[in-house]
């Protein structure tokens, strides 16, 4: 791998960790995670490990 594939690769996973906290209403980067995670399951989960898990609120 060359260093520009590993900022490539850094960059991509930057985004995907980013992508968690982005508006669904921007298409292009609704388009690019949806890319990703089709090309790279190995990135995803390592920018899922990257992202603190989500705490949801149960109403009982």
């Amino acid at each position: 791998m060359t260093s520009g594939q590993d900022a490539h690769t850094r960059s991509d996973l930057d985004f995907l960790a980013r992508w968690e906290r982005m508006s669904p209403r921007d298409t292009g980067a609704m388009l690019r995670a949806s890319l990703l995670r089709r090309t790279s399951p190995w990135l995803v989960r390592k920018a899922e490990e990257k992202i603190p898990a989500a705490v949801v609120p149960v109403e009982a």
